[in-house]
């Protein structure tokens, strides 16, 4: 990491790795951003996944030093032959807590350097399960979308 992340993505980290260490199995979370900016989460039993917008979904192609430092951080850039276009990362429980900030930090990261976000007031956040339907994500505060699918 060049830069530590400012204090406003420090507490989007914080808060992001507590939403993640709470994720049931099969949940669904994601986070965006206006302009098709988003990373998405997937908890399954024993893995954590998450996907960051490739440049096949982005106005503005993520810049070179980025895609570098996100690859650095620990994410798989998209391959051609893949079905997904997507950055990709994950992780396989039990992750630790000071892992789970790690991945979080690497996701603020990601939107900050790569997908040009300017601070998590502009990202909204969703999800759901497969069987109790939408998640309580109130750890992540006011970014949190209720009542909308």
């Amino acid at each position: 990491m060049n830069e530590p992340v400012t204090a406003d993505w420090e507490q989007f980290v914080r808060a992001l790795a507590q939403c993640l260490s709470e994720l049931p199995s099969r949940a669904t979370l994601i986070i965006a951003a206006p302009g098709n900016r988003y990373v998405q989460f997937m908890q399954y039993d024993i893995k954590l996944s998450a996907e960051l917008a490739g440049n096949h979904y982005l106005a503005q192609p993520i810049p070179d030093d980025a895609a570098q430092e996100l690859r650095e951080l620990g994410w798989n850039e998209p391959m051609l032959r893949r079905e997904v276009d997507n950055w990709t990362r994950t992780m396989f429980w039990p992750i630790s807590p000071s892992g789970l900030v790690e991945f979080a930090r690497s996701v603020a990261i990601g939107f900050r350097d790569a997908l040009g976000v300017a601070t998590p007031v502009e990202l909204r956040a969703m999800g759901w399960t497969e069987v109790s339907g939408d998640l309580d994500l109130t750890v992540l505060g006011s970014m949190a979308r209720r009542g909308v699918n």
